[in-house]
């Protein structure tokens, strides 16, 4: 029963399969029916007894969360709509789902306080990695529906792809530093590869993901530069390099949208490079945060006399501070600052998960800045899911040191403040 959250973690990965439901205020999926039962599991399981590294987080968390809802709910004074109701249900709603998974994500870390259970941990993000592929892969065959369909498959491809690459540079990284067991290593690196096949198949039926194919390499660029002399950092490169041209060979609409991305020939632009616009669409965005510096334009306040484009500024920390304010952008940069900060671990033994980490946060930031994809669901789940091992860590560390006939503690240290 302790356990049982661990096998229901990886189905909140599933594609919606046709289970999807379509509101005035957006689109349900699968995760959200399943996010509200996964979280009574969580609170069922015991959690460590000492102060772990993810409390920090928990000041920041909810400042950010309050800080968004005083700004939503200031939509009724500071915006002149006949009807403001369905604004203000709208982003609250979506407020509150990214509370409801980010409280999930920080349980997640606090039932992670012993050795086992981490190792088991690791295998439900392998099955989360897996699900992952299965539901980009389950309508390739099919032309008739695409894996931006918000019924059969996922709201947001561009959004799955993201969270595909972190969970991979997570993955990998842990792979390459002999993380984890044997057995769970050999698991992991054909897992890695089922995943960069299914993101390469499913992308050749469809023109978006390029954000996070940027994200995985900046995330794997980072594993290259910190584990250069590492055999299995240039067998990685070898296999998604093979794979790439592969796909670029086998796969024609694949091929379409590369020559595409590095060769735009639409003849309105002098870029060597076709960026999707986002670079044009920060320029024009940025500039409205004068309209509302301090409280910004309410969490998902877009269009309307808000002033923000409906398609938002594709850019995740940009829309924070578009919505919530420079208060409210300052405090979700905190929050990824923090996590970075503490997943810097320099005992040797945990070294090889500080560099996973860093690299899936990496990936996680660079993917933000393509698009706004963490405003809950399975994206700020997987976030969570890679930070949760460096954040179950204690607060306090205690360093033993072997002294002829016995071990004794000789100083605390505190990390990670």
């Amino acid at each position: 029963m302790r356990r049982l959250w661990l096998f229901f973690f990886p189905l909140l990965f599933m594609p919606n399969a046709g289970f999807s439901h379509r509101t005035d205020f957006g689109v349900l999926e699968v995760c959200d029916y399943l996010i509200a039962p996964f979280i009574v599991l969580l609170i069922m399981t015991p959690s460590a007894k000492y102060e772990q590294r993810v409390a920090k987080l928990n000041p920041l968390l909810w400042s950010f969360l309050l800080w968004a809802l005083l700004s939503t709910l200031s939509i009724h004074f500071r915006y002149e709509y006949l009807d403001d109701l369905p604004i203000l249900i709208g982003s609250c709603l979506k407020l509150a789902r990214l509370a409801l998974f980010a409280i999930a994500g920080v349980l997640i870390a606090k039932k992670l306080g012993d050795p086992r259970t981490r190792g088991e941990w690791l295998w439900s993000l392998l099955a989360a990695l897996f699900m992952f592929s299965i539901g980009l892969l389950a309508n390739s065959g099919n032309r008739d529906v695409q894996p931006t369909d918000a019924i059969e498959g996922y709201k947001s491809y561009n959004a799955i792809i993201v969270s595909v690459s972190i969970l991979c540079s997570y993955i990998a990284g842990l792979w390459i530093d002999n993380a984890g067991s044997r057995r769970w290593r050999q698991c992991a690196s054909v897992s890695i590869a089922f995943a960069i096949s299914s993101v390469f198949i499913s992308s050749s039926l469809s023109s978006h993901g390029r954000g996070g194919w940027l994200a995985f390499a900046a995330g794997f660029g980072y594993i290259l530069w910190k584990r250069t002399q590492t055999l299995k950092t240039l067998a990685i490169i070898f296999i998604v390099g093979l794979a790439s041209v592969t796909a670029y060979e086998t796969l024609p609409n694949f091929q379409s949208l590369v020559d595409l991305t590095l060769s735009p020939s639409d003849g309105t632009s002098l870029q060597s490079v076709d960026d999707g616009a986002r670079f044009s669409t920060w320029v024009h965005e940025a500039p409205k945060l004068i309209s509302a510096p301090v409280l910004g334009t309410g969490f998902y306040h877009r269009g309307g006399t808000s002033g923000l484009w409906d398609s938002g500024s594709h850019n995740f920390f940009l829309q924070m501070f578009l919505e919530t304010g420079i208060v409210g952008g300052i405090l979700m940069m905190s929050v990824f600052a923090l996590t970075w900060r503490q997943a810097g671990l320099k005992t040797k033994s945990l070294n090889k998960i500080s560099v996973a980490t860093r690299a899936a946060l990496i990936t996680a930031i660079v993917g933000g800045m393509s698009g706004e994809y963490y405003y809950g669901g399975v994206s700020v789940l997987a976030l969570f899911a890679v930070f949760a091992i460096a954040g179950a860590l204690p607060a306090v560390e205690v360093i033993l040191v072997t002294d002829k006939m016995r071990t004794r503690v000789v100083r605390w240290r505190q990390v990670a403040s």
